[in-house]
């Protein structure tokens, strides 16, 4: 398969060009133009280049792109990583909003599928594009977080035990909460908490659930995987990287 060809499907399925963004959405580094293999990850960085060099990948899609705003240097951990993928020849396809937002492989709508939720509408403008969604739920809230719990750890705040009407935002998406509450949600999703997020959240008494940032940003790309795979019939790998894990010296 013709890497231009496969970049041009992917720029119209999740419409690149409309969805304003930080990120340097689209093909990001050229590589070999017969793609044999392709590479999903959710962050561009070294790690995920190695796998993908290890995986044997021509290309790799991923969700958090190398470049934001404007490209000033290539030079110390960007240098690396550009290098990296130039020796081996492969290719780097960014999708941010893009894939957070789109309706049948997007993160949020995959998470909502995961936990068995109602989607009913969008919420919260970001630039020129809803980046959130609204859901019902048919159970409370402790049922709800037993739910996200089979799929991966998760840390809440409760305030009651409400969640007909879910927000969700994967990722970081506390620019959301405001926003969840002026359409009525008592229970919020996200991925992770800013330290800004923590007073409004008690003020406003919303029951908060943070799945982290990469679990709750791993399920759209999934999605694509098989899209893409059954779309063009071509050999495709999730290449999965490992969550911090902090550590504490006694």
């Amino acid at each position: 398969m013709l890497l231009n060809e496969i970049v041009d499907y992917l720029d119209e399925f999740l419409d690149i060009k409309h969805i304003q963004d930080s990120c340097k959405n689209g093909l990001e580094v050229e590589g070999k133009d017969e793609i044999k293999k392709i590479g999903f990850s959710v962050d561009a960085c070294l790690e995920s280049f190695q796998k993908a060099v290890s995986a044997k990948c021509d290309l790799l899609i991923v969700h958090h792109g190398m470049f934001w705003g404007d490209i000033e240097y290539i030079t110390d951990i960007t240098y690396e990583r550009v290098k990296h993928l130039i020796k081996n020849d492969i290719a780097l396809y960014a999708a941010h909003l893009p894939l957070d937002v789109h309706p049948e492989v997007g993160n949020n709508v995959q998470l909502a599928k995961l936990l068995n939720l109602e989607i009913q509408n969008t919420f919260c403008k970001y630039r020129n594009i809803d980046v959130g969604i609204i859901c019902e739920n048919d159970t409370d809230f402790d049922d709800l977080v037993k739910r996200i719990q089979k799929h991966f750890p998760a840390k809440y705040m409760k305030f009651n035990n409400l969640s007909k009407k879910v927000g969700i935002i994967t990722g970081s998406g506390g620019l959301g909460i405001k926003d969840a509450v002026d359409k009525g949600c008592d229970t919020f999703i996200t991925g992770e908490m800013r330290y800004i997020d923590y007073h409004p959240i008690k003020e406003y008494e919303i029951n908060i659930i943070y799945g982290g940032h990469y679990a709750t940003e791993v399920w759209g790309l999934k999605a694509l995987m098989d899209h893409i795979q059954k779309k063009f019939n071509i050999n495709c790998e999730f290449l999965d990287l490992k969550e911090i894990q902090w550590k504490t010296e006694k």
